[in-house]
């Protein structure tokens, strides 16, 4: 069955903290996701997260007007240009997954090791992902989807205390989010940041983030604990609206950094969505179709042949378009292309000359076939293509 969704985490951990899994508790989406590269936006057809991680953003982008919260409420409501990308889920209505999540619930609480309180506290955000990844894992799973790795955390408003933290071993899932991080590599490469919809805190205005974090001191860091345990005043269904409308006092503080980001989301958009077209034609079919799938059932041959599927892309992606034609239609552009593919690849030089004084196109068909690499890497190699040209204009 195919694998074509991702599962944003917020902080469902908190969770263990109740006895219902189910009831609704505080959530967030982790802004990080915009400005880190935006893989999951344009790697996935389907991109879901829980139910209240999505309804405290929307109060955010309404009292404190953040960018990132505003963005993601266009993500969810398909704003303009942009179609309804991000999906909610609620877990009141689950189903399928529901007796196993009562389950995994029920273990971990039952698991003295498992201190999420503790873990807030300390801002232990190894552990606490590795909670999260647990817990949504039969969600995740119920919509086709596999959890994706954090990208934000509590170190983002307090440092860690108490205990050093360990990174856990890798296993599958870490595994898993290496192997994809290949595919989205080269698009990170082709410009800062990768797919840049916001510009990364690093190149914010120097005074305005100041600003920023002393607004911060004042009214985020001495309550995000208990915000993100859902505890305290932030208890209950809507225990951050208390928070918001605290923040919002500092609201125009907060605008001089979140103008700014809001006009790249406005700037950038265009290129999410054409990698997404792009994605959609190319890279979609294999990699959730078949690739994933394989992956999750732990197939040896996948995970050993994965790398070559990029790296192979990536050598011919100048010849992209060549390795999806017949060959009638390749023959009016072999030329030009193998020229191109030689200066990736001195394998094919030799292949180049040949064309250029007159060589049957046949042959390069063969030597292109030789290496077995077309049924995988050769739409992928197209992706890279129209990725590539995404980020020249």
């Amino acid at each position: 069955m195919a694998v074509n969704g991702i599962y944003i985490p917020g902080w469902e951990y908190n969770r263990l903290l109740a006895d219902d899994p189910y009831k609704p508790r505080n959530s967030a989406l982790p802004g990080a996701l915009l400005w880190n590269g935006a893989a999951p936006l344009w790697m996935f057809e389907k991109v879901y997260c829980t139910k209240e991680s999505l309804e405290s953003e929307k109060f955010a982008a309404e009292e404190v007007g953040w960018a990132t919260s505003r963005i993601f409420q266009q993500l969810a409501d398909g704003r303009g240009r942009c179609g309804g990308i991000l999906e909610t889920v609620d877990w009141q209505t689950l189903n399928d997954p529901r007796d196993c999540l009562g389950r995994i619930h029920a273990s971990l609480k039952a698991d003295d090791s498992c201190q999420v309180r503790r873990w807030i506290d300390e801002g232990n955000d190894p552990a606490l992902e590795q909670v999260n990844h647990t817990l949504l894992q039969p969600v995740a799973a119920a919509h086709h989807s596999i959890v994706a790795g954090s990208m934000g955390g509590l170190r983002h408003w307090l440092a860690p205390q108490g205990a050093p933290q360990h990174p856990t071993p890798e296993g599958r899932h870490e595994q898993i989010q290496r192997l994809l991080s290949l595919i989205s590599a080269p698009i990170d490469n082709a410009q800062p940041n990768g797919l840049r919809l916001l510009r990364h805190p690093r190149d914010w205005d120097p005074g305005a983030l100041a600003r920023q974090e002393q607004a911060k001191e004042r009214v985020e860091t001495p309550f995000i604990r208990d915000l993100q345990a859902g505890e305290g005043d932030f208890e209950g269904a809507n225990g951050f609206q208390p928070y918001l409308r605290n923040v919002a006092t500092e609201k125009a503080v907060y605008q001089g950094v979140d103008a700014p980001l809001f006009s790249d989301w406005k700037n950038n958009l265009d290129r999410l969505l054409k990698l997404r077209e792009a994605a959609e034609k190319h890279l979609w079919p294999n990699l959730h179709g078949e690739w994933l799938p394989a992956l999750l059932e732990n197939d040896p041959k996948t995970f050993k042949k994965f790398p070559h599927y990029v790296k192979d892309a990536l050598r011919y992606s100048p010849i992209g378009e060549l390795l999806n034609l017949t060959t009638t239609q390749v023959i009016g552009l072999a030329s030009a292309a193998i020229g191109a593919a030689a200066t990736y690849d001195p394998e094919l030089q030799d292949v180049a000359a040949y064309v250029s004084a007159g060589g049957a196109t046949a042959v390069v068909i063969d030597k292109i076939g030789e290496r077995r690499m077309a049924p995988n890497a050769g739409p992928l190699a197209v992706f890279y293509q129209e990725a590539f040209r995404v980020f020249r204009h």
